[in-house]
């Protein structure tokens, strides 16, 4: 079965790119443009979630807090996305497994995903 991975990108084109080069590598996708994604990770229950800071109704940094702090969920590694300067800052204070900084190659992108999802059978 194929590994999944939620995805939190407000940048529709980005968040469409990002699901397009992860599906060529063999991982489902799914997507959310907003940060009250909880629902969306409980309902994908995903391998692995991929989540940009700056969303245009809030931070990512607020989701991973959310999604490590949920039963359900804080076993899901979230990597986070981001172009600000102090971005390894933020990820460590919110629990992210992973960060980002953009712009990033997808090769980039895929080393972190798989880097994570490597261990899961």
């Amino acid at each position: 079965m194929n590994k999944k991975i939620f995805i939190v990108e407000d940048d529709a084109d980005l968040s469409e790119a990002i699901q397009l080069i992860l599906r060529e590598e063999g991982y489902e996708t799914a997507a959310s443009l907003d940060k009250n994604s909880i629902k969306g990770v409980i309902l994908h229950m995903p391998d692995l979630v991929l989540v940009d800071n700056r969303l245009k109704d809030g931070f990512g940094s607020e989701l991973c807090v959310s999604i490590k702090n949920h039963p359900l969920t804080s076993h899901i590694p979230v990597v986070l996305m981001s172009g600000w300067a102090n971005l390894a800052d933020i990820a460590r204070d919110c629990g992210a497994d992973a960060y980002l900084s953009k712009p990033f190659e997808m090769t980039q992108l895929i080393e972190a995903v798989d880097k994570h999802l490597r261990h899961l059978v």
